[in-house]
């Protein structure tokens, strides 16, 4: 008989969403392949009422689930892709806590996620949490973050430091499936080599 051997790792990743029309920044944490990363199928069973938020470096394209369909709306908001390394704002307008589930395989080998000039929403392609520097980050003069607290509703901000060559107030942290925003005076990648092995 043949032995058959994979690479691949499969795994799930739980973000809860807290209620009352709060939102939360959410990456998508692992790759649930061809065609099977957009916001209608990352985020199916969701409440009425849920509205899905991606940056596209101008505007927010906005899906909203509607019980009457029993689909995110508009159609071609609904197809939109959220790779690994992206993120996007999930607003729970329901009256409970929801928990999102994302299924799929984690990311491996050479990964680059280029981040534009300008605002972006990004997050780690590798579903780890920890500073972003031992994520594979490497800061450039010029660079902010800027952290969304599910809390507050607002934001904390990162600069990295032309003098002090490092991130002020600290390094930024990121937890397994969150997402930051990004601002870049030019454009750049976020390199990482990762196996599970």
């Amino acid at each position: 008989m043949a032995q058959v051997f994979s690479v691949n790792a499969v795994g799930y990743v739980n973000k809860t969403v807290p209620s009352g029309g709060k939102l939360a920044l959410l990456s998508n944490p692992l790759d649930a392949g061809a065609g099977n990363n957009t916001i209608a199928k990352l985020f199916a069973g969701v409440p009425a009422g849920t509205q899905i938020y991606k940056y596209d470096g101008t505007k927010f394209i906005i899906a909203v689930f509607d019980d009457i369909d029993n689909a995110f709306l508009p159609p071609e908001a609904a197809a939109t892709e959220v790779k690994p390394g992206e993120g996007v704002f999930v607003r729970n307008n329901s009256a409970q806590n929801i928990t999102v589930t994302f299924v799929g395989e984690v990311p491996q080998g050479t990964l680059s996620n280029p981040i534009p000039a300008g605002l972006s929403i990004r997050s780690s392609q590798v579903p780890q949490s920890g500073p972003i520097t031992d994520l594979g980050y490497v800061g450039v003069p010029g660079d902010q973050i800027f952290k969304f607290n599910v809390d507050t509703q607002g934001y904390s901000p990162f600069n990295f430091d032309d003098i002090d060559n490092a991130w002020l107030p600290s390094v930024p942290t990121l937890d397994v499936g969150e997402a930051v925003f990004f601002r870049k005076n030019a454009a750049g990648t976020w390199n990482r080599t990762f196996s599970v092995n």
